[in-house]
């Protein structure tokens, strides 16, 4: 069953989508880098109930989707930043098969921290 595309009235929050990549760091963790950032445009809306409790249940939880125009070479390595809130993406396609839209299934993770990322 297709999914019905975004209006523009529904794409009312801007959203930084950004790749991130982790360096070893000198005290033995990782230190985030983020790169290629672009700036959408987006609608969120949350997962449904069933969704969300069956995330749960495998222990890959999904608590939002996100639209917005195509953008290819998105994957799993990208972050989402919507204000001071980090999406970690789960899952990406594209809308209906047509190129047209993106659809990022995502976890919230919460707030950012000073140093960028939720771990710092």
């Amino acid at each position: 069953m297709p999914m019905r595309e975004p209006s523009a009235g529904e794409l009312n929050r801007r959203i930084t989508i950004r790749l991130r990549t982790d360096i070893p760091a000198s005290d033995l963790g990782v230190v985030p880098v983020f790169t290629d950032e672009k700036k959408r445009w987006a609608r969120i809306e949350p997962v449904g109930t069933a969704v969300y409790d069956n995330g749960l249940q495998v222990d890959r939880k999904l608590t939002d989707r996100i639209a917005f125009h195509y953008l290819a070479g998105m994957s799993e390595a990208h972050e989402v930043l919507h204000g001071q809130t980090i999406y970690r993406v789960r899952r990406v396609s594209d809308m209906n098969g047509a190129r047209r839209w993106t659809i990022l299934e995502v976890e919230e993770l919460g707030p950012q921290k000073a140093g960028g990322g939720i771990y710092v």
